[in-house]
């Protein structure tokens, strides 16, 4: 899925933390990573309503392949970090 000119989605995180933590990672590693942009009513409304809605983690397209190895290797145990 593409979100704008630039930035491709790479993954799909189970809520913001957890998009947070992978784009510490990621930029860490030299790949530019954001999450999508969102309302401000979305994130109030997974804490006050207690669900559980997926945020999308974006990087540049040319990072793309980068950035999906990367999580690879996390996934495989396979990281130096």
């Amino acid at each position: 899925m593409t979100v704008d000119n630039n930035w491709i989605v790479l993954v799909e995180a189970d809520n913001d933390l957890e998009a947070d933590i992978i784009c510490g990672f990621l930029q860490e590693k030299g790949v530019p990573a954001r999450k999508a942009d969102s309302s401000p009513y979305a994130g109030a409304m997974r804490v006050i309503g207690g669900q559980a809605v997926e945020v999308q983690v974006l990087v540049p397209k040319t990072f793309l392949e980068e950035g999906k190895k990367l999580l690879s290797d996390i996934d495989s145990g396979t990281s130096d970090s």
